[in-house]
């Protein structure tokens, strides 16, 4: 089954109604949990700087709410870098000023799982 790395960005929008991308957001969560979209890949990492955001924004429910229906959805997939993806990660950091180290992780792990990007911007 094909999968897509899944950005925070994207569930943020969608959970956050007053948000500029909450419509495309909210379509692309519709589409991986109802199968039309591959399976979404979200690394553990990512999971928990969007709960972070989402509370220091939108509060307790918004937070627990979000990491209850990704972890209980079956259109996702959760998973945790390893740490030849933190090492590779750790070195596209380094290359690349625009990058976070977040995101150098996150490019790193779908480049060893072969896996696609799935963005509020790409797509």
């Amino acid at each position: 089954m094909p999968q897509i790395a899944v950005d925070a960005n994207v569930i943020i929008a969608a959970r956050l109604q007053r948000d500029q991308n909450h419509d495309r957001g909210a379509a692309i969560l519709q589409g991986i949990d109802s199968g039309t979209l591959p399976t979404g890949y979200v690394l553990g990492d990512v999971l928990e700087e969007i709960i972070n955001y989402l509370h220091a924004k939108s509060g307790h429910n918004a937070a627990t709410e979000t990491l209850d229906a990704v972890i209980e959805s079956s259109g996702f997939t959760l998973t945790q870098a390893t740490k030849s993806d933190f090492d590779t990660g750790r070195s596209l950091f380094r290359q690349h000023e625009s990058l976070s180290l977040t995101d150098a992780i996150i490019v790193a792990a779908m480049q060893r799982a072969d896996i696609e990007y799935q963005s509020i911007t790409s797509g």
